[in-house]
């Protein structure tokens, strides 16, 4: 049986960030693909956003956030469920690069009335 995990829309993922006090690009997110999915075992895998697609407050983390999934097993059935969503710590593996040195650490997304100023 082939690992996949749910199709989770970019509105899933923008809610599941929100729940652990990230916001995701106004602009939205790009489109994640099954092959963006690690599998660390039979019943969990993961998703690495990069740091400049996402903010904690005003702030772009350092590193990768990932949101971790486990699946539930309902006698015939199984679906993916959130575990949890964090910054990577130093050292760990990812797909992801780190936040740019050339990104500030504390920038905020621009507010609707400053960009159609523009």
């Amino acid at each position: 049986m082939p690992r996949t995990v749910g199709a989770f829309s970019r509105d899933d993922i923008r809610r599941f960030l929100a729940e652990y006090g990230y916001t995701s690009n106004p602009e939205g997110l790009a489109p994640r693909f099954p092959v963006d999915y690690v599998f660390e075992s039979e019943g969990e895998a993961h998703l690495d956003v990069s740091p400049e697609a996402v903010r904690k407050g005003n702030e772009v983390p350092d590193r990768p956030v990932r949101i971790t999934f486990h699946k539930i097993s309902d006698g015939a059935f199984s679906r993916w469920k959130l575990k949890s969503v964090e910054e990577l710590a130093p050292g760990i593996e990812t797909k992801c690069h780190d936040r740019d040195q050339g990104t500030p650490k504390v920038s905020p997304w621009p507010d609707e009335d400053t960009k159609k100023s523009e």
